[in-house]
């Protein structure tokens, strides 16, 4: 950013001194009286140079006020971000390869899997009208992943529960970030619209790490402000004690199960500020071909849930669902 204040300054000084040195374009014994013409032609230089700068002063003084914003943007201002709006329909298909074959027509947003999704089929989706949205694990690394290896050992931690191929990453290492950027990146390649990166709250979990609420804020902002900068839409993906302190940052939350641990009140904020909740609750058999009607109610109905975006679906999260 251009400093126009020391420039405006040099200029004006110029100016002034000059009509010190060249009253009337020829030089002056200083000793010698001043005529009433030219006593009366100094005063008028004199008021000519109050009224410049004062016209100087104004004219910087509204350039800095009206272009600041546009000299220094926000990392969201810089480019266009999609706000989804509260109640539109969804699916979470990273259990099998979304395709237009096999999409719902009806369905609008679907996250996908960055690194095994094309730029064609994400291209051919969004034609087909629906938004598409890059999923990554943004807090762990997954051994059977391309960049696996890009991440130093001593920020790869404990083991997550349930899940033997992959272990917590230390979100406060800078290579891990950079590893992230890269795959934010990627998703505007690839062209994804926005991003849904899983697996901020290693905090609240035996990740190996001394991380902290404090911590997981800061990432979900790195994040965020990375995905704003290249034009992409950030979304929360749990971490429901963290909405307070990230939602002006977030357009959207994607929650797992709130209604099965009476959390969805957490998440209601999101609502009141005009942004989606993006809700699932899963069956407790991966074969299951329907869905009793207690379980309905409660995945459809719980305290706090009045707006949310919610459906049912296998852990496996297969091309198997249940709107609510």
């Amino acid at each position: 950013m251009i400093d126009m204040t020391d420039a405006g300054t040099e200029h004006v000084i110029q100016k002034k001194w000059g009509s010190h040195d060249k009253s009337d374009g020829y030089a002056r014994d200083m000793t010698t009286p001043l005529s009433w013409r030219q006593r009366f032609f100094t005063r008028k230089r004199i008021i000519i140079v109050i009224i410049m700068l004062g016209v100087v002063a104004l004219a910087l003084g509204l350039g800095l006020g009206l272009g600041l914003t546009r000299a220094c943007p926000s990392p969201r201002s810089s480019a266009s971000v999609i706000q989804p709006a509260v109640g539109a329909t969804w699916d979470y298909p990273l259990g099998f390869s979304l395709t237009t074959s096999n999409a719902n027509t009806s369905t609008i947003f679907y996250p996908v899997d960055l690194e095994n999704t094309s730029a064609d089929t994400i291209a051919a989706l969004k034609g087909a009208g629906h938004t598409i949205i890059c999923y990554f694990s943004a807090g762990s690394v997954e051994n059977y992943r391309s960049d696996a290896g890009d991440f130093p050992a001593s920020a790869i931690g404990n083991t997550l529960d349930g899940w033997p191929d992959e272990k917590w990453l230390d979100t406060r290492n800078s290579e891990v970030r950079a590893v992230m950027a890269t795959r934010i990146q990627s998703a505007v390649t690839k062209g994804c619209v926005g991003v849904d990166p899983d697996n901020i709250d290693g905090y609240s979990n035996d990740s190996g790490f001394d991380l902290t609420e404090d911590d997981a804020v800061d990432y979900v902002r790195y994040l965020a402000d990375t995905a704003h900068a290249k034009g992409l839409a950030y979304g929360l993906k749990n971490g429901g004690a963290l909405v307070d302190r990230v939602i002006d940052v977030a357009e959207w939350a994607i929650n797992e199960e709130c209604a099965e641990y009476s959390e969805c009140a957490d998440w209601a904020p999101f609502i009141e500020a005009g942004k989606p909740v993006f809700h699932v609750e899963y069956t407790a058999d991966d074969d299951a071909t329907s869905v009793s009607a207690a379980k309905l109610e409660k995945a459809c109905g719980a305290d706090g849930q009045a707006g949310f975006s919610s459906i049912v679906k296998h852990y496996s999260l297969d091309n198997w669902i249940v709107y609510c």
